[in-house]
């Protein structure tokens, strides 16, 4: 009987690893299974899934940069995923075989010394943001954090082979491409076009909103076509506050925001008793009960009323007194400019506004604008004639001195300033389609085979 137990016993074990042997042979058999297929040049299913998953990640990241849920289960976000890991997969095979045609494979050394240099470049900038995330960072000296980075990098999945390896792979296509949109240029007629879409789609944006162009001008990073009435260009000397009573400042505001606070806390209990009060059928106990909170909450209203006016007059105090103290600054300067002092001279002495610092044309400002301080905006716009100086003005940062520099001509911003603008703008998108398009090309004419049902479990 023993020695049947015992056999019985080794062959389930027997059986049991045989299945599990079984099963694994199954999973391996299906991993290898073939999706895509390029002369001799495969994908098998689990490296389809592998950059399938991959792009489902990448998705995923993005959407929780905007704040948006995605569901990386959900079979429809699954099977475009796939898609896209199959197209990338047959790009990458395609442009692998078409760089072997062409001979783009073969990098000089010049290009291998910059492939190098890229995939220092990024590996180095991994192990420095790595370097963020070690535990116990403060505790080690440079070489233990940095030994620490870098395994975690490369835990990460990120060496110094695989930065060279795409870095080698972004040289070669940076040639294809090169060489797929060699005869694309931009004519005259195309650029003309162009610019006649623009101004007309900037002056019915702009046309009624000078304050608007203003806000876009200043920016500095949207190129801008037309330009409506009623925009000015101006330069100031910021005479500002002193690092103290800014602080001193700050402090009387972030105080008087508490007060305004406690304030409306205090008066929703007032709201809130008087509502029992005005209640129809409360009870005597209840009607006590509100009147006692009522004559409470007034206490605590009137109080917090007194503390409200005492927060006002403390940003009041702090404000006179930051004044006061460039007051003498200030009036050095509109005297000198009185006496007809050098505006570029006393700029460079005086003006404390780094935004003026290479600002040849100066601020462009109109009526009504947002994003400046309006005792800015109002000061500037009331100057009646271009060369008027203002008056110090007080303002948020300190006293304004500002002078009227010049008027924006309305109407279309000349083509030939903004021709090389367009030109590149109109390349770099005709230069992006065409390389799509003879990617597609490439993509059709090599025959690849593709088994998207093999990718179903």
């Amino acid at each position: 009987m023993r020695k049947k137990a015992l056999l019985a016993l080794m062959m389930a074990a027997v059986l049991l690893l045989s299945g599990c042997a079984l099963i694994q042979k199954d999973q391996a058999v299906d991993d290898a299974t073939e999706i895509i297929r390029m002369g001799d040049k495969v994908y098998t299913k689990i490296q389809v899934k592998a950059a399938a998953q991959q792009e489902l990640i990448n998705k995923a990241q993005t959407y929780s940069m905007f704040g948006y849920a995605y569901d990386m289960t959900d079979p429809a976000n699954i099977a475009e995923a796939q898609e896209a890991a199959v197209k990338a997969l047959k790009e990458d095979l395609t442009l692998t075989a078409k760089a072997a045609e062409l001979g783009f494979d073969q990098l000089t050394d010049e290009e291998l010394e910059a492939v190098k240099a890229k995939a220092q470049e990024s590996y180095d900038n991994m192990v420095n943001t790595a370097k963020q995330y070690v535990e116990g960072k403060d505790e080690m000296d440079e070489a233990a954090l940095t030994e620490a980075a870098v395994k975690m990098a490369e835990d990460a999945g990120y060496t110094m082979e695989n930065r060279t390896e795409s870095a080698t792979k972004d040289a070669v296509s940076a040639k294809l491409k090169e060489y797929a949109v060699k005869d694309v240029a931009v004519t005259d007629e195309e650029i003309q076009a162009e610019y006649d879409s623009k101004v007309e789609s900037n002056k019915e944006t702009y046309a009624e909103n000078a304050a608007s162009w203003a806000a876009t001008a200043n920016n500095g990073y949207t190129t801008l076509y037309y330009t409506p009435a009623g925009v000015r260009r101006v330069k100031q000397i910021l005479v500002k506050f002193t690092e103290e009573d800014q602080t001193a400042i700050k402090d009387a505001n972030t105080k008087l925001s508490d007060a305004n606070t406690a304030r409306t806390a205090a008066q929703d209990k007032v709201d809130a008793a008087q509502k029992v009060l005005d209640t129809e059928g409360i009870t005597d106990e209840e009607k006590t009960k509100a009147e006692a909170d009522l004559t409470a909450a007034k206490q605590e209203l009137d109080e917090a009323d007194k503390a409200l006016l005492a927060a006002n007059q403390a940003v009041t105090d702090a404000t006179d007194k930051a004044f006061a103290n460039i007051d003498e600054k200030a009036d050095t300067v509109v005297a000198q400019l009185a006496e007809g002092g050098d505006w570029q001279k006393l700029t460079d002495e005086y003006n404390e506004d780094t935004g003026m610092k290479d600002n040849e044309k100066g601020y462009a400002v109109a009526a009504g604008m947002s994003g400046f301080d309006a005792a800015f905006v109002d000061a500037a716009m009331a100057l009646e004639k271009i060369g008027d100086v203002s008056p110090k003005t007080k303002g948020q940062y300190g006293y304004y001195i500002i002078r009227y520099e010049s008027d924006e001509a309305e109407g279309p911003i000349a083509l030939d300033t903004l021709k090389e603008t367009i030109s590149s703008s109109l390349l770099n998108t005709k230069q992006n389609d065409t390389y799509e398009a003879t990617l597609a090309q490439w993509v059709e004419e090599a025959g690849i085979k593709v088994d998207m049902n093999a990718l179903k479990d």
